[in-house]
């Protein structure tokens, strides 16, 4: 999305654990930690770790709770509890039920002071997971979606015309992201091709402009009303006698029996 293109410019990953981060952070509720996030990884703003087990569970996300796990090691490790016991408190710390919440506060401070945390210490550690304990995301959704990202990022980046052609394949019968991805051509600069019928083929196609320059040749699966049965025909009366001379020609060259009205019309209106 380009709020998230936005904030990744802001950002300037320095690893992939930045990337996964910021696929947990940009979601409604942690959102609002994006700027607090950004400053403290270029060093804008200071770092605090109210305690220094915080440091060894905060650091790679600046000292802001990103994962639901971090909320697990913060309880376990102040706290005392239990990997079980921790998982429990994170779930009904995000329930946000006033009640439940004082329960969960008056147990932890108590864990805390049994570990020799002061319960001052304890009330502010609290205070720094209550906000994100319902928020925080599961880390391991969060790498896998931000390698996806990363790949996806790099394919774009270093071969970008075959990345476009992929997308357009993929949702080549979904006709807004179809034009979504066209428009995403011409802000790269590729060229994208109109649909022709000497020259498309079923899918997205990369091929030589008149320039020799490479672009996308527009497919004729996402022609609407025009199926796959019908490309068939009209692919395989191409191939063998050559390009269409005329629609004469292309309607004495292929089956009418399938390829009908509505599909001659489409091809028509198109300029195919």
């Amino acid at each position: 999305s380009s709020g998230m293109r936005r904030y990744i410019k802001e950002l300037k990953p320095g690893s992939f654990s930045d990337i996964a981060a910021m696929v947990a952070l940009y979601r409604p509720g942690p959102m609002e930690q994006i700027p607090t996030f950004i400053r403290a990884k270029q060093g804008v703003a200071p770092i605090h770790y109210p305690h220094p087990i915080l440091k060894e569970i905060l650091e790679e996300t600046y000292g802001v709770i990103v994962y639901q796990e971090q909320v697990i090691f913060i309880a376990q490790a102040l706290a005392g509890y239990s990997l079980g016991q921790a998982d429990i408190f994170r779930k009904a710390m995000g329930k946000k039920i006033p009640a439940v919440m004082k329960k969960e506060e008056r147990n932890f401070i108590a864990g805390a002071k049994k570990n020799g945390i002061s319960p001052e210490l304890a009330q502010e550690v609290f205070s720094l997971i209550e906000p994100f304990a319902g928020y925080a995301f599961n880390k391991a959704h969060s790498v896998s979606y931000g390698l996806i990202a990363y790949r996806t990022a790099y394919l774009k980046a270093n071969y970008p015309i075959e990345y476009m052609v992929a997308l357009l394949d993929t949702y080549s019968d979904n006709m807004e992201k179809v034009r979504s991805a066209i428009a995403e051509c011409r802000r790269l600069g590729i060229k994208v091709l109109p649909p022709d019928i000497s020259k498309s083929h079923a899918s997205f196609a990369i091929e030589k402009d008149d320039e020799n320059n490479l672009a996308i040749r527009f497919g004729l699966a996402s022609i609407k009303n025009v199926g796959f049965s019908p490309i068939e025909h009209i692919l395989s009366g191409r191939d063998s006698e050559g390009d269409f001379k005329s629609i004469e020609d292309f309607c004495y060259r292929t089956d009418l029996r399938n390829i009908n009205k509505k599909v001659l019309e489409s091809l028509i209106k198109v300029g195919a």
